[in-house]
């Protein structure tokens, strides 16, 4: 069977990337343009299913919605299977909508966003099936019911619409234990020359070695879409992908999707050893935790390639560190363990790996005294890149269950950066202001100027996404 897999348009007034944020998606740099590694993933078990699969990209053909309609079409598929996300829903769905309308064939949407709000999704006859959690195996059954003209009943992982309107909500899918066992992803569906990211030259593309997250902080989609127990491919899995990228698709950048990539220290030193080992010419960065860090292993991961880390901060007061961030920068007295961020930080920078820190401003109970525990604590630490975001209450998410039924929420407004609402402290125009204020303090501190005109074209780009963080959906 014929099946298009759609990573849809971002909306007018920016570029989303659904991956990140668990799924949920996030507006992001123009100049970032990410590869739908999920979609490649469930090609590649598609395939081995026996369909005949493509790939559309909007975003990397820079087509908008009515141009990605016509190309879409012109594939002739007998499936249509399209990612989403939180700020990008309403025209996602739109897209659906008159796929299925011209195409008379079934239509699926994945998705963090869809897999927490299934049933909003049937409202005006968007889709025909919603896929919940992990997508790849689902698809698969779908297609394969599909494919023989069957219904949906049973399919684990699904909501669907019966014949009397009624939305069906089907058992979860059990996660994905055995990693290995999912064949690697469909790159060769993939123009890999597109996808790129900020002061890299050259195209990148991304690996998942591993899924689920144990921190389990209050704001964090990862762990809804991943779970919370840490599930991983084996080291010698992970590098058979990477000799393939590099290899056959000519691939040199390689941003890891892991949500906390050193998770397993050991697996990490001898995943290093094997990219040594094998003389693959990589430049590769991840995201990952300053609890799962070490001297060693960074000194591992530099003789291995690794130029960039980026570490979840996220805040620098302890109590907001206790209730939302799975204690990540607490010791086992429950105090900042300054000492160690430090050390992870320096280490770090001497062993040539350059550092971002994410943070979070804007948490229920937060003050402006708390907000400048962070700002301390980020100079303090001096990475060469920070990120301040809005703490968003994704649906689904501890915090939501904490905020939900005394507020609503606007999905088209979750971009990430955009304060959704105050709190009993802070109005969303002062958390919008502080994230502003995060900015402009940590790269207008001499020390700072005089490092970034080291590199002029990168800080303008830094000052040009400044200014573009803050749009909203028209």
């Amino acid at each position: 069977m014929k099946i298009v897999l759609v990573n849809p348009p971002s909306p007018p007034e920016f570029r989303v990337s659904r991956g990140l944020m668990g799924g949920f998606g996030m507006a992001v740099n123009p100049e970032l343009l990410y590869p739908p590694l999920e979609l490649a993933h469930v090609a590649s078990v598609l395939e081995a299913a026996g369909h005949n699969v493509a790939i559309h990209d909007s975003d990397a053909l820079g087509l908008d919605v009515e141009d990605a309609r016509k190309a879409i079409i012109a594939e002739r598929p007998q499936l249509v299977c399209v990612d989403s996300s939180s700020t990008s829903l309403d025209q996602d769905l739109a897209l659906c909508r008159a796929l299925r309308s011209e195409l008379g064939i079934p239509v699926a949407i994945l998705g963090s966003q869809v897999t927490y709000t299934p049933g909003e999704i049937f409202e005006r006859d968007s889709v025909d099936v919603v896929v919940r959690g992990e997508p790849e195996y689902t698809v698969r059954e779908i297609a394969e019911r599909v494919a023989q003209k069957r219904d949906l009943q049973g399919v684990e992982g699904t909501s669907w619409r019966a014949a009397d309107g009624q939305v069906v909500h089907e058992p979860e899918r059990p996660k994905i234990d055995a990693l290995d066992e999912l064949p690697l992803p469909a790159r060769h569906l993939l123009d890999n020359q597109r996808y790129r990211f900020p002061g890299v030259d050259g195209p990148i593309t991304t690996v998942k070695s591993s899924r689920g997250c144990p921190l389990n902080c209050s704001f964090c989609g990862y762990t809804l879409a991943q779970g919370l127990r840490f599930r991983f491919r084996s080291p010698e899995h992970v590098l058979a992908e990477l000799i393939d990228l590099h290899r056959v698709h000519k691939l040199s950048h390689v941003v890891f999707r892991d949500p906390i990539f050193t998770t397993r220290k050991d697996r990490i030193h001898e995943l290093c050893a094997g990219i040594v080992r094998e003389k693959l010419e990589l430049v590769w960065q991840c995201e990952t935790a300053i609890k799962t860090l070490d001297r060693e292993v960074l000194r591992s991961m530099a003789a291995a390639g690794c130029k960039h880390i980026s570490v979840g901060v996220e805040s620098g007061n302890v109590e907001i560190l206790r209730k939302h961030c799975g204690s990540k920068l607490l010791d086992g007295q429950k105090k900042l363990d300054l000492a160690r961020c430090v050390e992870v930080f320096d280490s770090a920078r001497e062993f040539g790996i350059e550092t971002r820190a994410f943070c979070m401003i804007g948490f229920p109970e937060e003050t402006p005294a708390m907000v400048e525990e962070t700002f301390e604590l980020v100079e303090r630490l001096d990475p060469d890149q920070v990120q301040f975001c809005a703490v968003t209450a994704y649906p689904g998410t501890p915090l939501y269950k904490i905020l939900n039924g005394s507020r609503e929420f606007d999905y088209a407004t979750m971009t990430g950066f955009q304060a959704l609402e105050g709190n009993e402290h802070m109005s969303a125009e002062e958390i919008q202001e502080k994230i502003r204020e995060g900015y402009r303090r940590f790269y207008r501190r001499p020390k700072r100027l005089m490092r970034e005109m080291a590199n002029p074209v990168r800080f303008a780009g830094r000052i040009a996404r400044y200014f573009t963080l803050f749009k909203k959906r028209a």
